[in-house]
């Protein structure tokens, strides 16, 4: 049962960057956002940006918590 916090968290990664990208690419939002598709390459990277911090200072605090 220890691996079961670490699927955990994965899984709801997981599933916050595809339903990013699912919600970012639905026809509702570039209705109501057209602006969105002008941007999309920032956009994405600001969101790569945000995800890539998030999965290191989950890595961080794992290597702290296995050294303590």
């Amino acid at each position: 049962m220890t691996w079961l916090p670490y699927a955990l968290v994965i899984g709801i990664a997981l599933f916050g960057g595809i339903a990013t990208l699912i919600i970012g690419n639905s026809k509702a939002n570039r209705i109501s956002n057209p602006e969105y598709d002008r941007r999309t390459r920032q956009n994405l990277s600001k969101l790569t940006y945000v995800y890539v911090g998030a999965v290191v200072l989950g890595i961080g605090g794992f290597v702290m918590y296995l050294y303590n």
